[in-house]
């Protein structure tokens, strides 16, 4: 073979290789970017492109191996081209030379291998896959003997890891979950309040209950013995609408709350103390809100093996769901706490 055919052969493997890195790389971004309800619908209507699309979104770790094989096939192939290529040049080779050569054209593989076709499928998703489906579909198959070996080693450390990791069908989901609410708000679905809502039950969800927990030694309460003039003035003071109350004899043995409202039609406060409900110091805020709201209780008390460590209100937590940034400055407290 000629040195012109052979630097037209390396050219081509070259964009060959361009061409995989950009397709695996796009593939991935706009796997992420993925409609679910606008896929089940199309898939519903009897599209094949969106059932085969559905299955890899059901079986998201096929496709996440399927795309990591691929981008290492493309950089090998790139990498290849690049090394024939100053062969043909320089007519001979070292380590040098291909490290340089490899250094010259990365900002030409880093642009139309992975920024540009990220931004594309990024913006579009659905079309780009639909369009590229059988292509994918043949690499999943060639692809299969490897990709599923992975597959397995995933799912072992997900079963061994299971407290600490959530699986990555459940990531997607969330993910998923958040773009389709942003979505819903742009149009107009969700309102103002519906999207901060949901927005605060997404940030609520996975933070300790221990974050929004007042400590014992700071708790504004009284003991359960003293008058209801005493109360009435506590609550005056602080501008409270309900007290948490203790045992007059034990400093830390809080285990109730009174009702100002209640209090003003009774001459008798330890007849209207209202037992909290004793939550688990590792619940998570929703789960802690979840128990009150059931059990319609203003405040609770946290408990670790008998051990009083603080209360948490009802109306605190609520305030955190509509209101977010509060939700994450909790977050960003517990973690300089850490």
């Amino acid at each position: 073979m000629s040195l012109k055919l052979e630097a037209i052969a390396a050219a081509i493997l070259f964009l060959v290789g361009l061409r995989l890195s950009a397709f695996y790389s796009g593939s991935e971004t706009g796997f992420y970017r993925l409609s679910l309800p606008r896929l089940d619908i199309d898939a519903r209507a009897g599209d094949k492109t969106a059932r085969q699309l559905q299955w890899f979104s059901k079986n998201p770790a096929y496709f996440i191996a399927t795309c990591l094989i691929g981008n290492n096939v493309a950089n090998y192939v790139t990498t290849a081209a690049i090394g024939w290529m100053t062969l043909i040049v320089f007519a001979e080779t070292n380590a040098k030379i291909e490290i340089v050569a490899t250094l010259l054209m990365a900002p030409i593989i880093f642009q139309f291998g992975e920024l540009l076709p990220k931004n594309v499928y990024y913006l579009t998703p659905l079309t780009r896959l639909s369009k590229e489906t059988r292509w994918f579909r043949y690499s999943f198959r060639s692809f299969l003997l490897l990709s599923y070996p992975l597959v397995l080693i995933t799912r072992v450390f997900e079963r061994i890891s299971a407290q600490q990791h959530q699986p990555t069908e459940m990531l997607l989901g969330r993910n998923r979950l958040v773009q389709l609410l942003q979505h819903s708000h742009e149009e107009g679905v969700l309102t103002d309040i519906q999207s901060r809502l949901t927005n605060g039950l997404l940030l609520l969800a996975p933070q300790p209950i221990l974050n929004s927990m007042t400590p014992h030694s700071r708790i504004l309460g009284l003991p359960d013995s003293v008058s209801r003039i005493e109360f009435l003035e506590f609550a005056r003071k602080f501008g409270v609408s309900g007290i948490v109350v203790r045992k007059a004899d034990q400093p830390q043995s809080w285990y109730g709350y009174i009702s100002v409202a209640e209090l003003l039609a009774t001459t008798q406060p330890q007849l209207i103390v209202q037992k909290m409900p004793v939550i688990d110091f590792q619940s998570s805020k929703l789960v802690a809100l979840h128990q009150l709201q059931r059990e319609q209780a203003t405040f609770g008390v946290i408990h670790r093996d008998g051990e009083v460590l603080g209360v948490v209100s009802r109306n605190g937590l609520v305030e955190q769901i509509f209101r977010p940034e509060i939700a994450q400055a909790h977050a960003r407290g517990l973690k300089k706490g850490n």
